[in-house]
């Protein structure tokens, strides 16, 4: 899904992912397919809804990071939302949080994409 939104006379795009009920490496693999067709449309941020997630590895968190780092020099960026709270204490203890941010709705995550430049 793709919400369009402005911030002022600039309109920017950000497509949404929903995570399946495991953040592994198999997951990461299909969303990173999915993350490059996206930068194929200059569609550099991306949000993904964890609201499903409860499990994730360090696999697919390497590969969540990798994707971030791509699209960081890209201009873009990768947010979360909806974390189940044995999802955000690995993401945590693992220092993800620290390199990616994360909402608690996916209104307020896509609110907060209307303040890159």
């Amino acid at each position: 899904m793709v919400y369009h939104a402005k911030n002022g006379h600039q309109q920017f795009n950000v497509e949404v992912l929903d995570c399946d009920r495991r953040l592994d490496a198999s997951t990461m693999v299909r969303l990173k397919q999915r993350m490059n067709q996206f930068v194929k449309k200059n569609h550099t941020r991306v949000l993904i809804d964890m609201s499903r997630t409860q499990h994730v590895d360090l696999a697919g968190l390497g590969l969540l990071i990798e994707r971030l780092r791509m699209l960081r020099t890209l201009n873009g960026d990768i947010k979360l939302c909806n974390l189940r709270r044995q999802v955000s204490d690995t993401l945590r203890l693992v220092g993800v949080s620290r390199l990616m941010e994360a909402y608690d709705s996916r209104e307020e995550a896509l609110r907060s994409f209307c303040c890159l430049q």
